[in-house]
């Protein structure tokens, strides 16, 4: 959190809005609440000063101080603040660019999803400019019993709700092609290596030279909001993808997750 640097240079507005900021982002980050002592500290600035910030925002209801320990921490104002700003995030428009950038890169068909339930739906779709492309529509639907043998399902099983894969580890897995994983205990090892590395494939699994890639979007709680996949057949994305390639869908899924203030795959929970 950057400390509020004060300069005669400086309008008294601008650094009143960058203090109020500075002090919301360490009450946001603080799970016991903040003295004002411990604030001034941290934003550096004065306590008389940061205690007229806290005055004016615990007036709006942004800020609530325990009487007990007399210890400021987030009030419910900001909490419906930050739900409304989350609530009014277009993922796809801020996805776009990126989808297009990797299409345009390796000539795959691009989109990106998200889990619905136990179902993924095609939010938007950057289509590939091969022969050999894969056409998908956005509101395409990929089915619970495909979970296990599509990269993103993968993908949702692999950074989802663990409802999620308990729920898919103890029903029968259907055997698509002769490639398909069908044991659960070699799912949940898959599962693992999607985690650790980040990203996922399936090479014939789910349809006969058909193959695809995926990467998790993940916000700032650490949940999964959606997922990037590049698709296509096996004669342009073999089994052993390009490095070029895995690194390219990789910094896609970053660029979104950093864009919502979210995490690298590599950074979240099981990697």
């Amino acid at each position: 959190m950057p400390r509020v640097k004060y300069s005669s240079k400086s309008s008294d507005g601008i650094l009143a809005v960058t203090l109020t900021f500075s002090i919301i982002e360490a009450l946001a980050k603080s799970s016991s609440g903040l003295g004002v002592t411990a604030l001034a500290k941290l934003v550096g600035a004065t306590k008389s000063r940061v205690y007229r910030h806290l005055v004016t925002l615990t007036q709006a209801g942004y800020v609530v101080q325990d009487r007990q320990t007399e210890k400021y921490r987030v009030g419910s104002g900001m909490v419906a603040l930050a739900q409304a700003i989350i609530t009014g995030v277009d993922i796809v428009a801020i996805a776009r660019p990126a989808l297009a950038r990797l299409r345009d890169e390796f000539g795959h068909t691009t989109l990106i999803a998200r889990l619905e339930g136990e179902q993924i739906r095609v939010l938007d779709v950057a289509l590939g400019t091969s022969e050999f492309s894969i056409v998908q529509r956005p509101g395409n639907v990929l089915a619970p019993d495909m979970l296990h043998c599509s990269a993103l399902g993968k993908i949702a099983l692999a950074f989802g709700p663990p409802d999620l894969v308990q729920n898919v580890l103890s029903r029968r897995l259907p055997k698509k092609t002769s490639n398909t994983i069908t044991n659960h205990r070699s799912l949940s090892a898959e599962l693992d290596r999607v985690r650790k590395r980040g990203w996922s494939d399936i090479p014939d699994e789910g349809m006969i030279g058909f193959n695809a890639l995926a990467v998790p979007i993940i916000d700032r709680q650490r949940n999964l909001v959606a997922m990037i996949g590049t698709i296509g057949s096996t004669r342009i994305l073999p089994a052993n993808p390009s490095a070029n390639l895995v690194s390219g869908i990789k910094r896609a899924g970053t660029q979104v997750s950093a864009a919502l203030g979210g995490l690298r795959a590599s950074e979240h929970g099981c990697a």
